[in-house]
């Protein structure tokens, strides 16, 4: 519990820390209030059913049981909620309640001006979420297995494409040698990106802005890729899904290339999984996110590349896809159960880009690396 009177109303599909604490998973908004001396929720009355057997919460109360309908009939709805938050913090004996950030305004002025204090304050649940138990690491390891077997069907239909004037292109027919006329359609980056969402629909993920991002696009980071994958040229894919019952996180990216790509295209690879390699040796509890960060830029820094690495090293993987702790320049103390992603990249507009992202438990004594799926640049 914490020590001081915590106050979330949202829904708990956008709100991961609201989820979190409640496991009650809704889309409509609703209560949760830590007293400092119990835990209460408070919702819609047709939700109290599913509150009573989903929830981890055990003090389930509905607006119906502070007669929300009279009110909204004599107040108007809004101000009728406001009334009934009012009477809850009242009969808890409370005048002093800390919210997130990004609490509803019209209902701290209303709250404030009955006489209750209402503080913005940093999450506790925040911090709570860091450190993964048990049960957490197995879902992200669940997510991650969903994740690699999108990506091994990904890199497969890169590897069997036929090449046609450069482009990749879908092999309709199997035969020794491939002929231009059993060759389909260009292979393109919404095709291996639907192969991708299937297969993790199909494993119980969901998942958006997948990234296929071939030749130039692929220098961009955050550049989703679109149209023609060509040969020669790298593709980066970067796969972040989350389990739709458990809504735990997974993300991975690997970097993969057809026909004979340039050597500076090879010398980048091998840059970026030797920093790679480097840094995830280092991780482990009581290293700071900015230590194992500095390990890869000194890499890249020795063998020219520096200037090519834009981001951070990697950050917190679980609930959101981006969470705490950081890996990067002034991240935070790492801790035992921590999970992060270890993804340096190097991006050059006038030949592409590179990246490899490895998904990591923090340990006492280093880490375990939840991803299991092989590094190969060509393919």
């Amino acid at each position: 519990m914490t020590q001081n009177p915590t106050l979330i109303i949202d829904d708990s599909i956008h709100d991961q820390d609201l989820y979190y604490v409640t496991r009650f998973l809704a889309q409509d908004q609703f209560l949760y209030l830590n007293s400092g001396k119990r835990e209460i929720l408070l919702i819609s009355q047709m939700e109290l059913g599913r509150a009573l057997n989903e929830s981890r919460i055990t003090d389930v109360r509905t607006t119906a049981d502070y007669n929300i309908i009279e009110k909204s009939k004599r107040y108007g709805r809004e101000t009728a909620y406001n009334l009934v938050v009012a009477e809850l913090l009242h009969d808890e004996g409370i005048t002093r309640i800390e919210v997130p950030h990004n609490f509803p305004l019209f209902l701290a002025d209303d709250l404030r001006s009955r006489g209750i204090e209402v503080v913005p304050a940093r999450g506790w649940i925040s911090e709570l979420r860091t450190v993964k138990t048990r049960g957490e690491i197995e879902q992200i390891r669940k997510a991650q297995e969903c994740c690699e077997a999108a990506m091994k069907r990904a890199i497969d239909a890169i590897r069997s494409a036929g090449v046609r004037d450069r482009v990749l292109v879908d092999q309709v027919y199997s035969g020794d040698p491939v002929d231009s006329a059993d060759l389909g359609p260009a292979l393109t980056s919404e095709r291996i990106r639907a192969v991708i969402e299937h297969t993790l629909i199909d494993c119980g993920c969901e998942s958006c802005s997948t990234i296929v991002a071939g030749g130039k696009d692929g220098a961009e980071p955050h550049n989703m890729g679109a149209g023609m994958l060509k040969a020669d040229e790298s593709i980066v894919i970067d796969i972040f899904p989350r389990l739709e019952k458990e809504r735990y996180y997974a993300d991975m990216t690997r970097t993969v290339a057809r026909g004979n790509p340039s050597q500076a295209l090879i010398e980048m690879y091998e840059a970026v999984l030797d920093a790679q390699s480097a840094a995830i040796q280092v991780v482990r509890a009581g290293v700071s996110g900015d230590e194992v960060h500095g390990v890869v830029c000194d890499l890249f820094d020795d063998r020219g590349y520096r200037k090519l690495f834009p981001h951070s090293t990697g950050h917190g993987v679980g609930l959101d896809v981006h969470e705490a702790p950081a890996v990067a320049s002034g991240g935070e103390v790492l801790k035992a159960g921590n999970v992060v992603t270890i993804e340096p990249g190097l991006y050059d507009p006038a030949v592409g880009g590179i990246r490899l992202e490895d998904l990591v438990v923090v340990t006492e004594s280093g880490c375990e690396n939840l991803t299991k799926m092989e590094k190969r640049f060509l393919v």
